[in-house]
């Protein structure tokens, strides 16, 4: 039996068995820490950044901490719930459930922008370089997912597009770019 499994899919695999164990664990930690996670430098520098955009109190400092580390878990529970149902595509032969990748990318996107913007704004090297990584790793599976389902709206496996000449659709725009005429003659 040929499993149907795509490049994304397995992409987005990868990506949640990296980030559900380490957003998990900060989460996890700044949730039950008796500083509210404050003592972790990286969480306490998103935390203070959004304190001073909203202008909080003490009590906002800590409510915006928790929500911080609540976001972050619900993240990482989404990267399970994929993981589960990537499991149960690969056990049956079969795509993974679109609405269980949509989600999981938009958590994704959206935990970007929760954690790079403080990193970005106030210009701490240290968060920096550390969501740099996560970063770049995202968008390179958001990208294989998307490209993947505009490329392959057909719906047909990677290697059968591949392995023949372009759908006339996707010719069509490729008889468009000049470089592309070029290497056809």
């Amino acid at each position: 039996m040929r499993s149907k499994l795509s490049l994304g899919a397995v992409n987005l695999a990868l990506l949640s068995f990296y980030f559900f164990p380490v957003w998990g664990r900060e989460a996890f930690w700044a949730l039950k820490s008796p500083y509210n996670g404050l003592n972790d430098r990286v969480h306490a520098t998103a935390t203070i950044y959004f304190c001073q955009l909203f202008d909080l109190s003490f009590n906002g400092l800590v409510l915006a901490s928790h929500i911080l580390a609540g976001m972050k878990l619900v993240i990482a529970a989404a990267f399970v719930a994929y993981i589960i149902e990537f499991a149960r595509a690969c056990a049956i032969g079969r795509e993974p459930d679109r609405e269980t990748v949509n989600v999981v990318l938009i958590l994704a996107v959206v935990g970007i922008i929760l954690h790079a913007l403080p990193a970005l704004a106030l210009g701490e090297t240290a968060m920096a370089r550390l969501y740099a990584t996560q970063i770049l790793l995202k968008p390179s599976r958001l990208d294989t997912v998307v490209s993947e389902r505009e490329a392959l709206g057909l719906g047909l496996p990677v290697d059968v597009v591949s392995a023949g000449p372009p759908p006339a659709r996707m010719a069509a725009a490729l008889a468009r770019i000049p470089e592309a005429r070029l290497r056809s003659q």
